[in-house]
């Protein structure tokens, strides 16, 4: 049984003039363990999702499903007693500026009526998890946003949560603090057997941590997948625009015909390109090329511009397919 079960979720919003309808009928499952990627655009509807997820929204249809638990049919004790195994990050970290890194942290078990000694445990636990005991009496205002984050981690773990809602919690930070908050998560996943759910509009993101992705376009949900699956074989309109627009393949190519290539694992160090054009006589221009860890397990990509000639550009792709390489098709719609 999926600890996470949306089924058939919509949420709509209704104005005085107008009708927004932010989610339709989404249907997705979320294992224990799980570090699951929910990517889309700016506006996409993923906010929403998330805080359907533990009904900060109440859905205008369909359910939510927490460990067999229909969300709708709860009395308000039993979801915040529920909400206790449901904890969230955002973006912006939320701590109380009045509160040094322990009161803050200590905050939501007071909340719950813990007791001081146990509290003052858990902080001492949780403090050496995040990395940040030397800093335990420091104020959020004299931490860096990678700290303020560390905190808002450990505040989120203190009720021992079996869900943790992450939503942009990564996107007011630089690369390399982003990277460390990643690596964090990642850990608490592999620790503590904590499923993670993340929101974020960063296929960078996804591809270093999930396990899974599902993909929200315009409010509805466009694939879901392995990040794996979905990254090497992107089937929706809205998947390829996330992963092409990563490789930059845009602007003045629109109107030729190119390819994308997928190399995996020892593949990608294969001179595969400079064999092409010396045994088939062809050539052809490499737009974008990278490499790149999906999963623990090492991906390369090219976007190729082929020769207008049609003949050409049929032996150049039977050519790749028959040294094992996955190609397809990058039109205009996934820039």
């Amino acid at each position: 049984m999926p600890l996470i079960e949306l089924r058939h979720l919509t949420k709509t919003f209704k104005g005085k003039t107008q009708t927004v309808e932010a989610l339709r009928d989404i249907n997705l499952c979320i294992d224990q363990g799980d570090i699951y990627g929910i990517i889309g655009m700016s506006g996409a509807g993923k906010s929403t999702l998330v805080r359907c997820i533990n009904y900060l929204e109440r859905p205008t249809s369909g359910n939510v499903i927490i460990d067999g638990k229909d969300l709708s049919t709860l009395t308000p004790k039993a979801l915040r007693q529920l909400r206790q195994q449901v904890s969230m990050i955002f973006q912006h970290f939320n701590l109380l500026q009045q509160r040094d890194v322990r009161g803050n942290i200590a905050f939501a078990m007071e909340i719950a009526g813990a007791k001081r000694a146990d509290i003052d445990k858990r902080i001492d636990e949780l403090l050496e998890l995040v990395g940040l005991t030397e800093r335990q009496h420091n104020y959020p205002s004299q931490l860096s946003g990678g700290q303020q984050q560390r905190v808002a981690i450990a505040r989120a773990l203190a009720t021992n949560p079996k869900i943790i809602l992450c939503d942009e919690a990564t996107s007011a930070l630089d690369p390399t603090t982003t990277t460390s908050i990643l690596n964090l998560l990642r850990e608490i996943n592999q620790k503590l057997g904590i499923t993670i759910v993340i929101i974020t509009h960063e296929m960078s993101v996804v591809e270093s941590i999930c396990t899974h992705v599902a993909i929200i376009d315009n409010g509805s949900l466009a694939e879901h997948g392995t990040v794996e699956s979905v990254f090497s074989q992107p089937k929706s309109k809205a998947a390829k625009k996330l992963i092409f627009r990563k490789t930059g393949a845009d602007g003045g190519i629109i109107g030729d015909r190119m390819i994308r290539i997928v190399f995996e694992g020892n593949a990608s160090s294969e001179p595969v390109i400079a064999s092409l054009v010396l045994e088939c006589h062809v050539s052809v221009n490499i737009m974008y090329a990278d490499t790149r860890d999906v999963g623990g397990k090492a991906f390369g990509q090219m976007i190729l511009q082929l020769p207008e000639d049609k003949l050409q550009q049929e032996k150049i792709i039977y050519y790749l397919q028959s040294k094992g390489l996955r190609v397809e098709e990058v039109d205009g719609d996934a820039h």
